[in-house]
C-alpha cells in the first residue's frame, strides 16, 4: 500500500510537469530555455519513483505466482500496482499528445513519406523538393520538413509503417503520435513479461515507461525508434523463453525475424544479432551451429528491401552523407577527430572505422565464446549498443532509447555500468542546448559523458577485482581441499 501511495503521489506531480510542458507551448524557436527545468524536474521525480520501486524487492519464487493468482506476497496487489504504473505512463504520454513536435522535425518526414506512398510513388525515387512531387506540397507538413533536397534515409520497414499510419490517420500529427505511444506501451507489456521470466520484480518496468527521455522523444517528438522497441524486447523475451536443452526452430526463427524487422525500422539493431545468436547448451554443443536465426534475420531484411528496390531508386537515401555528419560528440571520439585532423585525415574516418572494428571484434568474441545461458545473452546484447553510443560522432538523444530496456533489467546498487547509462539517459538532453546557442557546445558533451565514463570505469574496476578474487579463491589450497572433501 505504501508503495502505491508513493507512486500515485509522484505520478500526480509528474503529470503536472508534462501538462505544464504542453501548456508552455513550442520549445522552439524562442522558448527553448524552459525545456531544461521541466525535463530536470521530471527526471528528479522519476528518480524518486525508480528508487521506490527498486526498494520494493520481490523474492524470485513469488513473482510469477503474483501475476497469476491472488496469493499474498511481499508486493501486495501487484496487478493493481502495475496498473498504476501503466496508467500513469499512458497519462504522461497523453498529456504531451497535443504538443507540437518542436524538439525535432523528423516526424514531418514520416508523414510526408506516407503521403508520397499513398499517391503511388516510391519514397526512395525523389527528394521531397523534386518537381514531380510539387502537387503534394503543403505548408503544414512539407514546409516544416528537414532536408527537402534529400531522398529519405529511413529503411523499408519504417516506410511501410509510415504508409500504413498515413492511411489510418492521413496527415495527422496526433494520429502518428498515438501509434508511436501505443508501441511503447506494448514494449512495456513485453518487458514486464521479460522481467518475470528473468525472476525480477515486474514493477521495474517503471524504469522504462516513466523515463522522461522516452516520454519526450516519443509522445512529444514521435521518433520512429518507438517502433523497434517492442521488436527488440520481444527478441530478448524469446531468447529467455527458448528451451536450453535443445535448439527450437520456432524460437530461433522468431528471434531472427524480430531482429530483422527492427533492422528494417532502423539499421543499427542488426548489431544485436551475434549476441542473441551465440548460446552454449549444457551439453557443450553450441547453438551457433544452427544458422536458422541469422538466416531468418537476413531473409527478413532482404524481403523488406525487395518491396522497394526498383530501377532509378536509391533505398539508402542520404545515408552515406549522414554518417559523416557530427553532433553531440563525446570526449573520446572528439579526441580522435582532433588527432585525425592533426595528421590531415578526414575527421569522420576514425569513428567510421573504429565502430565497425570494435563491434565486429565483440561479435567475434560472442561467437567464439558463446553465452552460457539465455540470460547472459540479454546482458551481452547491451555491449554493442554501448560501443555504438560511446564511439558515435552523431548522437542525438533519441538514439539512446534502445538502451532503456537493458537498463531496466540491469539497474541495481552494485551495477555501476547500468547506473551510468540510466543517468546518461537524463543528461543527454543537455545536447538540446544546440537550439539556444546555434551550435553543439563542447561543455555540454563533457557534462553528459564524464559521469558515464566515471561509472563505467568503476564498473571495470569492480569487475576486475571480482575476477581477481575468484582466481585467488580457485587456486587457494584450502578451497581446493574443501572442494575435494
Amino acid at each position: 500500500m505504501q508503495l502505491r501511495l508513493w507512486l500515485i503521489a509522484i505520478g500526480g506531480l509528474l503529470a503536472l510537469v508534462y501538462g505544464a510542458a504542453t501548456l508552455y507551448g513550442p520549445f522552439r524557436p524562442w522558448q527553448m530555455v524552459g525545456f531544461f527545468p521541466l525535463f530536470g524536474l521530471a527526471f528528479v521525480l522519476y528518480a524518486l519513483a525508480t528508487w521506490a520501486v527498486m526498494a520494493a524487492t520481490t523474492p524470485h519464487r513469488t513473482v510469477s505466482a503474483t501475476l497469476n493468482d491472488s496469493q499474498p506476497t511481499t508486493l501486495p496487489n501487484l496487478r493493481a500496482t502495475l496498473l498504476i504504473v501503466f496508467g500513469f505512463a499512458a497519462l504522461f504520454n497523453g498529456l504531451l499528445l497535443p504538443a507540437l513536435p518542436t524538439l525535432s522535425d523528423d516526424m514531418y518526414r514520416y508523414i510526408w513519406d506516407g503521403r508520397v506512398q499513398a499517391s503511388g510513388v516510391n519514397p526512395y525515387r525523389y527528394p521531397s523538393d523534386a518537381p514531380e512531387l510539387t502537387a503534394l506540397r503543403d505548408p503544414a507538413i512539407w514546409a516544416r520538413m528537414n532536408r527537402p533536397s534529400a531522398i529519405t534515409v529511413y529503411p523499408p520497414g519504417a516506410e511501410l509503417a509510415f504508409a500504413f499510419i498515413w492511411r489510418l490517420f492521413p496527415d495527422s500529427i496526433s494520429g502518428l503520435k498515438a501509434v508511436m505511444i501505443a508501441t511503447v506501451l506494448l514494449a512495456g507489456a513485453l518487458l514486464t513479461r521479460l522481467l518475470v521470466r528473468n525472476g525480477q520484480n515486474p514493477l521495474r518496468v517503471l524504469i522504462f515507461l516513466w523515463n522522461p527521455l522516452l516520454i519526450f522523444e516519443i509522445a512529444h517528438s514521435a521518433h520512429v525508434d518507438a517502433l523497434y522497441l517492442p521488436l527488440i524486447v520481444g527478441a530478448l523475451l524469446l531468447r529467455l523463453t527458448a528451451p536450453v536443452e535443445r535448439i527450437s526452430l520456432r524460437y530461433e526463427v522468431g528471434i531472427g525475424v524480430l531482429i530483422g524487422l527492427a533492422t528494417l525500422i532502423k539499421l543499427y539493431p542488426l548489431i544485436l544479432l551475434p549476441a542473441l545468436w551465440a548460446v552454449r547448451r549444457p551439453s557443450g554443443r553450441v547453438w551457433r551451429q544452427s544458422l536458422v536465426l541469422p538466416l531468418a534475420a537476413l531473409f527478413t531484411i532482404a524481403g523488406g528491401y525487395g518491396l522497394y528496390i526498383a530501377p532509378g531508386v536509391d533505398t539508402l537515401g542520404f545515408l552515406s552523407s549522414y554518417t559523416r555528419e557530427f553532433f553531440n560528440i563525446a570526449p573520446l571520439p572528439l579526441a580522435l577527430i582532433h588527432l585525425a585532423e592533426a595528421h590531415s585525415i578526414a575527421y569522420y574516418l576514425p569513428s567510421s572505422l573504429l565502430l565497425p572494428l570494435l563491434v565486429g571484434a565483440l561479435s567475434l568474441i560472442f561467437i567464439v565464446r558463446p553465452a552460457a545461458t539465455g540470460a547472459e545473452t540479454v546482458q551481452r546484447a547491451m555491449w554493442p549498443i554501448a560501443l555504438y553510443v560511446l564511439v558515435s560522432i552523431n548522437l542525438f538523444s533519441w538514439y539512446v532509447l534502445w538502451l532503456l530496456p537493458f537498463v531496466t533489467l540491469l539497474l541495481g546498487r552494485t551495477h555501476f555500468a547500468a547506473l551510468g547509462w540510466w543517468l546518461f539517459s537524463g543528461l543527454i538532453t543537455i545536447s538540446y542546448t544546440l537550439f539556444i546557442t546555434g551550435y553543439a557546445p563542447e561543455w555540454a558533451a563533457w557534462v553528459e559523458f564524464i559521469p558515464l565514463y566515471a561509472l563505467l570505469a568503476a564498473a571495470a574496476v569492480t569487475s576486475g577485482l571480482t575476477f581477481i578474487r575468484s582466481r585467488r579463491a580457485s587456486t587457494d589450497p584450502r578451497s581446493l581441499e574443501a572442494s575435494a572433501t
